[in-house]
């Protein structure tokens, strides 16, 4: 009996073990389809953000090969700018350097010319002092004959002067003689009438003294 017993107890916890082994195989199948599923849903999700990756890295490719392009041609328009700056600017320092020379020939050749001209100022002046020189010399010379000839016309005309002056002088005393003639008439005219009338009175007075009365006729005359 007690046999019995165990071998049912023994093969109802087999059953059990069974069931609970087929629940074990179950719910592992399903986890292991879930996880499947799971992994499946994230080796798309995977696969997905791959392709995404790779589809921007291909972008990024794309753009990289493009900036690259784009850079290397302003790099190299840049380079081309600078290359011509670069001969600009030594076509100025060429252009500047032989300007300097030609600039620096001219101030020689004006420092020469400024030479010359001074020498030749020098002479000129030099040459004008003895022109003046020689004028001073030569007026010294000239001067005494001027001089005798300016005396000779002074002389000349200081004689046309006294004889003009005693011309005039002439002409006034035969002017003024004529014009006293008549007044010395009249005055001679006025004497001898003034005599006569003293004759007169004296004849009178004389008669008069004798009768001792002086006459105011013989007063008159002696006055």
């Amino acid at each position: 009996m007690a046999a019995n017993k165990v071998r049912d107890r023994l093969d109802e916890l087999q059953g059990q073990i069974r069931k609970l082994a087929e629940r074990f195989d179950q719910e592992r199948d399903k986890q292991i389809a879930q996880l499947e599923t799971q992994l499946e849903k994230a080796r798309k999700r995977v696969n997905e953000e791959m392709q995404r990756r790779r589809e921007r890295l291909n972008r990024l490719e794309k753009l990289q090969a493009e900036y690259r392009n784009k850079a290397t041609s302003t790099v190299q328009r840049q380079v081309d700018r600078a290359r011509k700056a670069v001969d600009d600017a030594r076509l100025r320092v060429d252009d500047s350097e032989a300007r300097k020379r030609f600039l620096e020939t001219e101030v020689r050749v004006l420092k020469a010319t400024a030479k010359q001209a001074n020498s030749l100022a020098k002479v000129i002046n030099q040459y004008q002092k003895d022109l003046e020189k020689r004028a001073r010399d030569i007026e010294k010379k000239v001067a005494p004959k001027k001089v005798t000839a300016k005396k000779a016309a002074a002389k000349k005309s200081t004689a046309k002067k006294a004889t003009t002056k005693k011309a005039t002088a002439k002409k006034a005393a035969k002017k003024s003689t004529a014009r006293k003639t008549p007044a010395k008439k009249t005055a001679s005219k006025k004497a001898t009438a003034r005599k006569a009338t003293a004759k007169k009175a004296a004849t009178s007075g004389g008669s008069s003294t004798a009768s001792g009365a002086p006459s105011p006729s013989s007063d008159s005359g002696t006055n």
